[in-house]
């Protein structure tokens, strides 16, 4: 495109490449998604720490079968450390979208046990009844993102330039 005429143009139509198809899909840099590597990580760490205290807080609407889905929960977390560390260390894009795929999947596996064996009970719990209507929905919507996620990471990873 030539410079003269792209000065006097919006910023929305400088995203258009010469055929005036929007290039809105355009990934970030390496060094812009380090960061992002680096909170997941962070993020990981203190949720895996809040996930194993639960537990201990005898919190009133989470039921008894919450230990069964722990190991799961605790699963997916070291997944997810674990894939955010392998993109931070190697940043290849075939690398990237392998891990995404993986850390997709082990959240849709997870969001499925929690769905079929539901450790919440809101009933007794200050008039939250709804949320055992809403969290399964939640968790419905949760697994079908998951899915697409993974399939569009898979896409991605053969179909890539």
């Amino acid at each position: 495109m030539n410079n003269h005429h792209s000065e006097n143009m919006p910023s929305w139509a400088q995203k258009t490449d010469s055929c005036r198809h929007t290039r809105w899909n355009k990934e970030k840099a390496c060094k812009s998604r380090r960061g992002e590597y680096i909170g997941a990580i962070i993020f990981n760490l203190i949720f895996l720490w809040i996930v194993n205290k639960i537990p201990e807080w005898n919190i009133g609407f989470i039921k008894d079968n919450y230990m069964v889905v722990l190991w799961i929960l605790n699963v997916n977390i070291f997944i997810q450390i674990g894939g955010n560390a392998l993109m931070l260390l190697l940043g290849f894009p075939a690398i990237r979208y392998i891990s995404r795929s993986i850390i997709e999947a082990a959240g849709f596996v997870t969001m499925m046990a929690l769905y079929y064996i539901y450790p919440f009970d809101f009933t007794h719990f200050h008039g939250l009844a709804w949320l055992d209507w809403l969290v399964p929905i939640i968790l419905i919507i949760g697994m079908v993102v998951s899915a697409v996620k993974v399939i569009s990471n898979l896409w991605k990873l053969i179909f890539r330039k």
